[in-house]
């Protein structure tokens, strides 16, 4: 009766939270888009240059709106338990070299970079390869968003004895030390220090660790102000090249 209790409780303080999030983060680009469109609609005629900066503007809001809905939509199917992960022998190296590449393709907008760096080895781990790329997208998105122009962001797969260990480094603006024991909570927001004009609704990091336990990995992360943050994630070998190292 009390673990039913404590469950509903539970999922009653997650869909606030959620509802919180929705209502602030909904409503702002919301407003904005229809501002745009009304007043592109009421105006005087304008030059095409102009009607193209308001419709880039529209298209980009639109964008993050679905990137939130699909957050939103993530965290409620893993909080419901029909949220179903493929686990198969996936090569983390693979996946870093599609992230590296998708990631300074993003970088650009602010003279940043990514590289790669190999320790040892490819890493092979049973795992989701669609899950895993999401992780590792989301913590480079973050090491730009909270990056100094013209900065660097390094990925680093090496093994250790049983796991595979990622780490993913920028040369940002850091994380205060108060703040890292609640990085991971749903909606948590870090503000000191950030610019105004990045957004984000603070759900990008608990999806990250969610993923990261589903494959029976961990996720933590390393900061401090003005000198940068690294995120490590470590996943169990796969059994097959666990066996092969054993022999």
């Amino acid at each position: 009766m009390r673990l039913a209790r404590d469950a509903a409780e539970a999922g009653s303080r997650f869909k606030d939270s959620i509802l919180s999030v929705m209502s602030h983060e909904l409503r702002t680009p919301l407003t904005v888009i229809r501002g745009e469109a009304e007043v592109t609609l009421r105006g005087k005629e304008k030059p095409i240059s102009e009607y193209r900066t308001t419709l880039e503007r529209i298209v980009q809001l639109s964008n993050q709106l679905n990137k939130l809905v699909g957050d939103i939509l993530f965290l409620a199917r893993s909080e419901s338990g029909t949220l179903q992960i493929n686990l198969k022998p996936t090569s983390l190296s693979v996946i870093l070299d599609e992230v590296c590449q998708e990631t300074n393709i993003l970088a650009r907008s602010r003279s940043m970079s990514a590289t790669r760096e190999e320790a040892s080895h490819d890493a092979i781990v049973q795992g989701d390869p669609e899950r895993l790329k999401q992780l590792f997208m989301i913590l480079t998105d973050n090491a730009i968003k909270y990056g100094r122009p013209g900065g660097r962001i390094v990925m680093r797969l090496e093994n250790t004895n049983e796991a595979a260990r990622v780490t993913i480094t920028d040369d940002g603006l850091g994380i205060p030390e108060a703040d890292l024991p609640h990085v991971f909570k749903r909606a948590y927001r870090v503000w000191r220090g950030r610019p105004s004009a990045v957004g984000g609704a603070g759900l990008g990091l608990p999806i990250a660790k969610w993923i990261a336990e589903a494959h029976h990995g961990t996720i933590s992360i390393a900061s401090a102000l003005d000198r940068g943050t690294t995120v490590t994630v470590e996943c169990p070998l796969s059994g097959s090249q666990t066996s092969r190292a054993d022999r």
